[in-house]
């Protein structure tokens, strides 16, 4: 019975590339990668660029897959298409590159290649959005250049393989839900149907549909050009019905998506759903360092008092503060900037946040400052730019916490140095008011532990709402009286000197540190003092609290925490204005003079509200009456404080300045020289293992075919190995036709004899001894040398990573020799001489 067969191409005619159908198709379907590929991203990168990188991509890599399928360039289309990718990565994916010159494009190119293996991890540890910070979008273009390549190749390859060209399709979806944020978009209702997270499920349904539209379509292509050929009387062949069975292939992936969306929507939609983001943090490095706010009265020592630390710039108004450290988290002995919770995370920060009010400010580091903490002021409208020769190093090393506002740079453990500085759009609102109700409906703090503060506050007879705390706060400051030392001896003079000329202040001693035991002693100062004066005594008369800005903020953060509200401690500079007195603003420098703290505070509505806390510096306290002896000079706290006390421990140089600084950034060079220098040998290693593996795939075949264990087989795979030499050099190799017919159409010297041996070896009952299939193998080496000895040195290398040997003996291979006895193999119809 004569079984189907398929219509074959006019004889004498060869195919040079896909027919346009399917070329239009291929094309549709690359266009079809690039749009889901920007829209499944678009949470990610919230940028228009990332629709250039996806579309770019996907354009580039189906045009020079057609081109290798057009031209047939074999291999080398892989080749072209690596070093399209590599050419087009910056100027694609890495824009910011150019904004540096020559030198930024070639740090670009580095932070690219190693975007192509790292970037994925990168682009986990930052908040969403990303935008188009450093290398971020090279997954992005990995994805759409990578999956269209894939299609293409499938797609203009035709026949069977051209159902599998949408597949691919999934890439850039899966990408997108991978590395999304786990925030989904808000349900639809339709009516009284609630549709859970209707964008992602929207894009991973079209993105099936396209599948099975694909396959309905590419399915019927041979059977339409038949029956086309066929009314034009070409061919009057039955036709290969496959179309039924490719549709029944289409129908099963509609019905397999379906499947999947409602299996999956409850895990994408779920109220827990979890991505790849949540589970890896960012690979944040801070120098572990005592509290800030424990080193402040190291600003006000004579040599940082007139130090200058920054310079402060804007095209515009300039910020009313700048935040340096943020510090919400209290032990019970310091104020410390929290890096637990997940609140409490520094991560990169690629785009800016929504700011009503902005100004663009340019900060540049001074002398007199060396940490890493990084002046600004929050929120941040756009990512920091970093100037200066350690730039790219610093952008790098930048992290901010949304939540606090606080910043550090740590590109070494000396943070920002002499020479760095960077610009960005910062917000110049005004400060918040806080709100009436507080936080939380309880004490934050436990009053027990802290029974002056509670006293305090119950004598003062103000209301636990907003504006009792304010009251409050600003009872404390009025009570309370600056100073910034425990003597006035030498290196402790120019504060003191500089209140004394403008406010008349006089010397009083005040110990260091902020543990309950330092903020107890104030309060206690002050209810010793109240009571002493009576309910009837003047203002004046109260004034009893000795400190600075250390004591007093961690006093009224504490103060705010027993009242319900929540409470952190910021250390940074004011800006414009005359400050407080006893800590004015800076107006462009700023010195050690400038360094202030304050608090911001939380009410139920959310908003963050700053208040100052100096204390005020004219009235200095008094005795009531003679013979009586107040708390004016306070008790020394107890031994376990007594590391709080002068000099403060915040800023040695043991804790976050090294002695040789030089080395340290001279290793940071050097890593860095290194780390480029890996990643390029990295990258010419992969390239290379890929150029290597054809031609050894092809050196493992013929060796194989060449140690058969039979006389025969070995016979067998000369042969084989003559007509693949020829496949990859271009020829046209019919392997259906007897084997002297074969031979000579190939211009084979020798023809009838080499076909003669190998006929013999499979059809004479005794076939060939060893020495007969070794000479037979020296003659196919020969005839292999005279025809690489023909080729052009481009043919060679062609022919040397070509895979056409494995693609047109693909049906020879399925006509294998059958045995019929111990070494006696077998050949199919047409094979024979």
């Amino acid at each position: 019975m004569t079984g189907p067969v398929q219509i074959a191409a006019e004889p004498g005619r060869r195919s040079r590339g896909p027919g346009p159908g399917l070329t239009v198709g291929a094309g549709v379907l690359a266009l079809g990668i690039g749009v889901f590929a920007a829209l499944s991203s678009a949470p990610i990168y919230a940028d228009a660029r990332a629709w250039v990188v996806s579309l770019v991509g996907a354009g580039l890599a189906f045009g020079v897959v057609w081109l290798g399928r057009r031209f047939r360039w074999g291999p080398l289309t892989l080749v072209a298409l690596i070093g399209i990718f590599v050419a087009t990565l910056v100027p694609v994916a890495v824009p910011g590159a150019f904004a540096s010159g020559p030198e930024g494009i070639v740090r670009g190119f580095g932070d690219g290649l190693a975007a192509v293996a790292l970037g994925w991890k990168q682009l986990l540890t930052l908040t969403l959005p990303v935008g188009t910070y450093q290398s971020v979008l090279v997954p992005l273009y990995v994805i759409a250049f990578g999956a269209t390549a894939i299609s293409s190749w499938l797609a203009l390859r035709a026949g069977r393989f051209a159902e599998w060209a949408a597949l691919p399709l999934v890439l850039p979806v899966a990408f997108g839900t991978a590395f999304g944020s786990s925030n989904l978009s808000d349900p639809l209702r339709l009516g009284a149907l609630r549709i859970i997270a209707p964008r992602e499920l929207a894009i991973w349904i079209l993105a099936f549909a396209g599948i099975a539209i694909w396959i309905a379509w590419s399915s019927g292509i041979d059977r339409r050009a038949a029956l086309r050929r066929g009314r034009a009387g070409m061919d009057r062949a039955p036709v290969r019905r496959r179309g039924a069975q490719r549709g029944i292939i289409g129908a099963a992936v509609v019905v397999l998506a379906l499947a999947i969306a409602s299996f999956a929507a409850p895990a994408i939609a779920g109220p827990e759903r979890s991505v790849a983001r949540d589970r890896i943090d960012p690979e944040l490095v801070i120098a572990e360092r005592t509290s800030p706010l424990a080193g402040y009265r190291e600003w006000k020592r004579d040599a940082n008092f007139g130090a200058d630390l920054f310079e402060v710039r804007a095209n515009g108004a300039l910020p009313g503060r700048v935040h340096l450290a943020v510090m919400d988290r209290y032990d019970g002995v310091d104020f410390s900037v929290g890096t637990g919770g997940s609140s409490e995370r520094f991560t990169r920060f690629p785009s800016g946040e929504a700011v009503s009010m902005s100004s663009r400010v340019t900060v540049r580091i001074a002398g007199g400052y060396s940490d890493i903490w990084v002046p600004v002021s929050t929120p941040l409208a756009s990512p920091p730019q970093f100037g200066g020769p350690r730039a790219s190093a610093l952008a790098d090393a930048f992290y901010l916490n949304r939540d606090t506002g606080g910043a550090v740079a740590v590109p070494t453990k000396r943070g920002l140095v002499n020479g760095d500085s960077f610009s960005a759009d910062m917000s110049i609102a005004g400060d918040r008011t806080l709100a009436e109700d507080p936080a939380n409906p309880e004490s934050q703090i436990d009053l027990e532990k802290m029974p002056e503060l509670a006293k305090w506050w119950k004598a003062q007879g103000l209301s636990p709402t907003g504006s009792g705390l304010a009251e409050g706060i600003k009872r404390l400051r009025d009570r309370g009286y600056l100073s910034h030392s425990l003597t006035e001896g030498p290196g402790e003079q120019q504060w003191l000197a500089a209140l004394q000329k403008d406010y008349g202040t006089r010397f009083v001693t005040s110990t260091g540190g902020h543990s309950i035991a330092r903020v107890e002693q104030l309060f206690k100062q002050l209810n010793d003092q109240q009571h002493a004066a009576g309910p009837k005594a003047d203002d004046r008369m109260l004034v009893a609290g000795i400190g600075d800005d250390e004591q007093f903020a961690a006093a009224a953060a504490l103060l705010a925490q027993s009242l319900g509200f929540d409470s952190r401690v910021a250390l940074g500079v004011r800006l414009g204005g005359d400050g407080v007195p006893g800590v004015p603003a800076c107006a462009e420098s700023c010195t050690g003079e400038n360094m202030a703290a304050w608090i911001e505070v939380r009410g139920a509505d959310g908003v963050w509200a700053p208040f100052d806390v100096t204390p005020q510096v004219e009235i200095p306290p008094t005795s009531l009456e003679e013979g009586e002896q107040l708390p004016e000079y306070p008790t020394v706290p107890e031994e376990r404080d007594a590391q709080e006390s002068d000099p403060p421990i915040g800023t040695s140089d043991a804790d976050g300045k090294p002695a040789n600084s030089t080395k340290p950034e001279g290793e940071a060079i050097f890593w860095q020289v290194l780390k480029y220098a890996g990643l390029g040998l990295g990258a010419l290693a992969i390239l290379a293992a890929l150029s290597l593996f054809i031609p050894l795939a092809k050196r493992f075949r013929r060796n194989r075919r060449r140690s058969a264990p039979s006389p025969e087989i070995r016979a067998i795979g000369a042969w084989d190995q003559l007509l693949d030499a020829h496949r990859d050099a271009g020829r046209s190799v019919d392997s259906g036709v007897a084997r002297r017919i074969a031979a000579a159409d190939l211009g084979i010297e020798d023809a009838d004899w080499i076909a003669r041996e190998v006929d013999r070896a499979v059809f004479s009952r005794e076939g060939i001894d060893a020495p007969a299939a070794d000479a037979l193998w020296r003659r196919v080496d020969t005839a292999e040398r005279e025809l690489r000895a023909g080729l052009s040195p481009w043919g060679r290398i062609r022919a040397r990573f070509s895979l056409a040997s494995y693609r047109s003996g693909r049906a020879s291979r399925r006509r294998r020799f059958v045995s019929r006895g111990p070494g006696k193999p077998n050949q199919t119809k047409g094979t024979s001489g």
